[in-house]
This record gives structure tokens, sequence and C-alpha cells, in this order.
């Protein structure tokens, strides 16, 4: 009872970026022992480690690769074990811990782990029950697999510009489908990434304790981003009907959108889904002559007339705040949500009373002190779930893996660490350079921000 369910479960993680590391994360969330294979080597470091920052006050410190916020949130609960994976001598160490770990996750093109002897041919003959996935951009077949890739680019490979764009203004004031695709917000498919492995995984432990037999999760990160543009896909199959960029509208519903509020940058979203909501929409917003208006009478001449309806609804937003459209709204039945800055997720009552934010305190020598990060959005009734410890510092369980674990002889131990092989702070490199987040503001990277936030 209340035990973590991954207890007991070794996991190596050779991943780097986002979408494997925040599956590792998790796993060590759920218990699992999560072993990160970091390098000394500066130039092949995590660069979520190294550069992507958000660090401590702007600035990084001293011990800049311990205080990338990014890194922290992808590897919290993690140990960290230095290799350099060229060396030979590196690779037979990883091919021992292979033998008592039940899990390896990687995201290398195929080229890399099978010029190093870490394919999983290789590391299945060492440990036959090894559960092992391959993250890649486009798999280990077809004519694409050795491409490499990130989230910013497999975007619009697997589909998903056609339908991610804004209302452009026609000309006379009218706003039409936009004609440029976009990118999503942030890198999406890493997430869909992240949630495929962790099923991926966890339907592998099943099968692994029915049949004693592992296995190798070929992970496409292209097809795991095709796999949510579904119903686009299915309108052009079905009808030859392509999707139309249309900003925060919807194809059926109006209004549909995200409308201002009272202060600056505030906003609201709103779904009217039909009649029924469109009547309860109306009585809420204490204008009933709406309903009974036949240029709003029905679904088609709504949409047709949105650029109008769409002007009524933001008169009556903008004189409230978001939390306070939405719970009028949704007292009334009718969907509606604030959009919430990072500010405001990090204070909003219901994500504090469902714990999602869990705080973390840091070793002193970070300087990053207690921070909080996000958990799951999912609750267990009984098994303990939960972000155990911030993430390693660099090679911080090098003697308990070389030494406790494998059971390498000092001498050993120390020749590796003479030779680079092994280690505890970079060779090479330079803490990344910092911009001042007021002139971030003012060259458009970052909204604004505020002086001095603590949650």
């Amino acid at each position: 009872m209340n035990r973590p369910p991954l207890e007991n479960i070794r996991v190596l993680d050779l991943s780097r970026v986002f979408a494997m590391p925040f599956a590792g994360a998790h796993l060590a969330d759920l218990g699992a022992e999560v072993i990160k294979i970091d390098t000394c080597q500066a130039q092949f470091m995590e660069t979520t480690r190294t550069i992507t920052g958000p660090f401590p006050d702007n600035r990084p410190g001293e011990l800049w690769w311990e205080q990338g916020g990014t890194f922290q949130t992808l590897n919290r609960g993690k140990r960290s074990l230095t290799l350099d994976l060229r060396s030979g001598d590196a690779q037979a160490i990883l091919k021992e811990l292979v033998s008592i770990s039940d899990i390896v996750l990687e995201n290398f093109t195929p080229r890399v782990m099978a010029r190093f002897g870490l394919d999983y041919a290789s590391l299945r003959a060492i440990k036959p029950d090894l559960i092992m996935v391959s993250n890649t951009g486009y798999g280990h077949t077809g004519p694409w697999s050795s491409f490499g890739a990130m989230a910013s680019a497999l975007e619009p490979a697997h589909g998903t510009g056609a339908f991610m764009g804004y209302l452009e203004d026609d000309g006379s004031g009218a706003l039409q489908p936009g004609s440029i695709p976009n990118k999503v917000g942030n890198s999406y498919t890493d997430f869909l990434a992240t949630w495929t492995a962790l099923i991926s995984v966890m339907a592998s432990l099943l099968h692994r304790t029915k049949t004693g037999r592992g296995g190798w999760i070929d992970l496409a990160m292209y097809q795991a981003g095709a796999s949510f543009i579904g119903e686009g896909l299915l309108a052009y199959a079905f009808n030859g009907q392509r999707a139309l960029r249309i900003g925060n509208r919807h194809p059926a519903m109006s209004p549909h959108g995200c409308y201002p509020c009272r202060g600056q940058d505030q906003w609201v979203t709103i779904a009217v889904r039909d009649d029924t909501d469109w009547q309860a929409f109306c009585q809420a917003i204490q204008s009933p002559q709406l309903a009974a208006n036949p240029q709003f009478a029905t679904p088609p001449q709504r949409l047709r007339n949105q650029d109008e309806l769409d002007a009524l609804v933001s008169n009556w937003t903008k004189e409230q705040t978001p939390y306070q459209v939405m719970e009028t709204l949704q007292n009334a039945g009718v969907p509606a949500g604030p959009v919430l800055t990072a500010g405001q997720a990090l204070t909003d009552p219901h994500f504090l009373n469902r714990g999602f934010f869990e705080k973390v305190t840091h070793p002193p020598q970070t300087e990053l002190g207690t921070k909080q990060y996000i958990g799951r959005g999912w609750k267990f009734s009984k098994s303990k779930a939960t972000i155990t410890n911030p993430a390693p510092l660099l090679g911080e369980a090098n003697d308990y893996i070389l030494r406790q674990i494998l059971g390498l002889p000092p001498t050993q131990i120390e020749t590796l660490t003479q030779e680079n092989i092994t280690g505890y702070q970079p060779i090479g490199g330079a803490p990344p350079s910092s911009v001042p987040l007021e002139t971030q503001a003012e060259l458009g990277w970052i909204a604004n921000h505020t002086p001095n936030f603590n949650p």
C-alpha cells in the first residue's frame, strides 16, 4: 500500500533534450531508479544542462551546468553517471550496467547506437528480457530513417502546419482563414512522444511479467505527431476536404475563441457548442435580445456572422476578469476557461488545491533554493507517485554505480577519471551568455516579466 508502482525497476536514460528525458522523469516519479548517462565532455553535454536555462535571476552562476530550469524539470529524481561513450571502456561499463537494468531510453539517430555497439540487438544479447525505447524522428525503417529531427521541424512534416494558422484581414476588414502555416506554440510532438513512450513501456512491463520476454519500442515521433490530426486526415480521406487555418475559431461552433478581459493581456476562452449553449450564454450575459436576433438564430448564421458576434462578446468580456467570465458561463453550463500566464498558473487556486506543483529543495551549491515543478495530470488512489529529488548534480552517482553497484576497483575508477572518461565538472565549455529580461521583452523574446516573483 502506498508504495511507488515501479519500485525496484532500473532505467538507463541515454536520451537528450526533451521527449525521452521527460519520460524518464515520470518513470522516476513512479519509483524507478533512473540513471542518466551524462558526460563531462562539454561539447557533448546535454544542451538543457548547458545553454537552455532559465537560470535563477536570469544569471548563470558558478555551477551553471547545474542550474538550468529545463534540465531540472526533465531530469528530476534521476541519478547521474558520467561516461564518454567514445571510449571502449565506457561502452563496456554501460553494457555491464545494462545487464542488471530493466529499461533503456535513447533518442539518437539509428547509426549512432549501432556504431557504439549499443543497438537493441547488441544489448538484448546481454540482457534478453531488456525493454528498450529508441525514439527517433522517423523510425528505424523507411527512406527518412537516418534523418535527424527536432519537434519544430517534425510538426510541418507530419501535417500540423496545415491546421495551424491565424485569421487574416482580407483587405476589407473581414477576417478570412489564414494562408501561412504555423507551428504549435511549444514543441507539442515532444510531449506526444513522452506519453507514447510511457504507454509503451508500461505495456512492455506487463508483457514481460506475463511472458518473461522484453522488447524493442521503435518510436517514430513523425507518426506520433500525425496521430493527433486524425480528424483532419479522415476528412480528407472521406471527402477530399482540407482543413482551414482558422486560428481560435471552430468549423461548427460559434462563438468560439479567445476574448479580451479587464487588465493588461488578460484573456478568456469560450466555446458555445449548440443552440442550448447559445440560449444559456445570452441569458448568462444578460442579453436575451441576442438570442432573438435573427442574425444569430442558428449555428450556420452565427458562423457566417462571427466577426460581428465576436465584437459583441468582446464588449462583454473586457469589462470582467477571466475568472469572472469563466464562473459566470460555467455556472450556466457553457464551457469557458481563463488563459493563464505562467505566473497565474503557479498561483491558480485549482492547481494549488490539486497539489499539481511540487516543491523541490536543491543542494545549496546550485543556488536554486526551493522551486516548484510541474507534477502529473493524474493521481493514484493508493500507490505513491511524487517528485522524489531534484535533478542530479553532474556525476553525482559515479561512486555509487561504479564502485557499489558494478564493483570496479578504486584504481580503475581513478584511471577513468584521469582519462576524462568520467568526472564531475565540464571539460571545456563556458557559461551561456545572459540577455537582460528588459531587453528580451523589447526584442519580443518574452511577453513580459515580473520582478521578484515569488509564488
